[in-house]
């Protein structure tokens, strides 16, 4: 499986994970027990190094006119995750990670033409953007976690696992 599976998978996990703490699944502390948010945090975390390790991998090994490319947008949520995992597990302000969402959001679509030929993945692009835009609006208030929470859900499932299960049966991504 090439590389960008690794990350669909574990990105897709630390979404979905987030979804449903959003959602109220699993996310309230027992009486006098740890935080669920902190296992959110430390998976996002995860996710973000392996994304970025991925990322080194692939501007390692791939041409350069597709690696740099993939290896930039790869960066992005990379950088988003782990800016994120360190946020819940630190229990810090989450404004923060909603404005670099707003830039993880819109500056993908610049690789519109590198994904050329793919619906699938242009429809990822536009997911991607609706679901990080409703993650700034939800750190500040704007948007009910619940609504934020079923977005991830979704997403997660549409455009992170469903690739990576694409990809690991020997199809490629329409």
């Amino acid at each position: 499986m090439p590389p960008i599976t690794v990350i669909f998978v574990v990105s897709g996990l630390a979404v979905w994970l987030n979804g449903l703490a959003f959602l109220g699944i699993g996310a309230k502390p027992a009486e006098d027990g740890p935080n669920p948010l902190t296992t959110v945090g430390w998976v996002t975390l995860l996710a973000g190094v392996v994304d970025l390790l991925q990322a080194a991998v692939i501007i390692a090994t791939a041409p350069p006119a597709t690696g740099v490319p993939l290896a930039g947008i790869v960066t992005f949520y990379g950088t988003f995750f782990t800016t994120l995992g360190v946020t819940l597990v630190r229990g810090l302000d989450l404004r923060p990670v909603g404005n670099l969402a707003v830039a993880v959001a819109v500056v993908p679509l610049l690789w519109w033409k590198f994904f050329a030929g793919s619906w699938m993945l242009h429809s990822i692009l536009v997911v991607w953007l609706v679901a990080f835009l409703a993650v700034a609006a939800t750190t500040y208030g704007k948007l009910p976690g619940k609504v934020l929470g079923g977005i991830l859900t979704v997403t997660s499932l549409y455009t992170f696992l469903t690739p990576a299960a694409l990809l690991a049966l020997g199809k490629s991504i329409p």
